[in-house]
């Protein structure tokens, strides 16, 4: 991956800023047409998205979670700021337990925090009918959005940064890509995208995150875009859906630990 810019001047803010913005909506432009879901938490990521996606089509909002999940409660918030259509898609015990046994055969996954992640876009391919799925994967390596990164200072934060960034693009994305395909969906992610990926290292690691929170060069767009989400904190998709609560209570009713619980559960 590119190595982050030092150096920038405050003058330059404004020019940096203008270049994200130009090279999220160039991909959405290239990406986009027909019908497009968007895996949509109500976020900053899935939020600027949506309202970008806006001006290149007409997209529908799905947000996957536990009755009561902190994310069905933010998305149907922020869809109605967007005015575009929401469905909230509720999940109960056996829906998860089938989706995580399909996941982990077809990915081969076995870690439950991996698991956890993954399902609410395995869920999105399976579960919808849009060719075309809009995530705002990416969007936490690109612009410093883990809450461990906020206690390391600028050199480890911006190694770690680029590490992370290049798993993902090395591994996880392309395994998701699969998930999707294997759906006959096609996966967009346009904070991996090269032209992004390229804007967004122009800000040091120390300008995304810093004393007024994390995401910082996005957090700007979005109240740019008039979003109340730019100020909205992170919450990881597998604990703001309540998979993660979930896996961890029918593992313990089975007796089991999760690890071993993720190995055995069955549809």
């Amino acid at each position: 991956m590119g190595g982050r810019h030092q150096g920038w001047t405050q003058l330059d803010d404004d020019v940096r800023d203008d270049a994200l913005l130009s090279s999220l909506d160039g991909c959405l432009q290239r990406e986009l047409g027909g019908e497009v879901a968007v895996l949509f938490s109500g976020g900053l990521d899935s939020s600027v998205l949506a309202r970008m996606a806006m001006d290149h089509c007409r997209p529908v909002l799905y947000t996957i979670g536990y009755p009561g999940a902190h994310d069905l409660h933010a998305g149907r918030n922020a869809a109605e700021e967007l005015s575009l259509p929401w469905h909230g898609l509720e999940l109960d015990d056996g829906r998860l337990r089938g989706g995580l046994a399909a996941l982990r055969d077809l990915s081969g996954l076995t870690d439950p925090v991996s698991l956890s992640f993954e399902l609410p876009l395995y869920l999105g391919c399976t579960m919808l009918r849009e060719g075309i799925l809009l995530s705002g994967q990416g969007a936490d390596e690109l612009f410093g959005g883990y809450a461990r990164y906020r206690s390391m200072d600028d050199a480890q934060r911006a190694s770690a940064m680029e590490i992370d960034l290049g798993r993902l693009v090395s591994v996880g994305h392309p395994r998701e890509v699969r998930l999707a395909e294997a759906s006959g969906k096609r996966l967009v992610c346009p904070y991996l995208d090269p032209g992004v990926i390229r804007a967004a290292c122009r800000f040091s690691a120390s300008e995304m995150v810093g004393e007024a929170g994390n995401k910082l060069p996005l957090r700007r767009l979005a109240r740019n875009l008039g979003l109340s989400s730019a100020s909205a904190p992170k919450k990881a998709a597998q604990y703001g859906s309540g998979i993660m609560a979930a896996m961890k209570r029918l593992a313990s009713g089975d007796g089991m630990g999760l690890s071993e619980w993720v190995r055995e559960v069955e549809g």
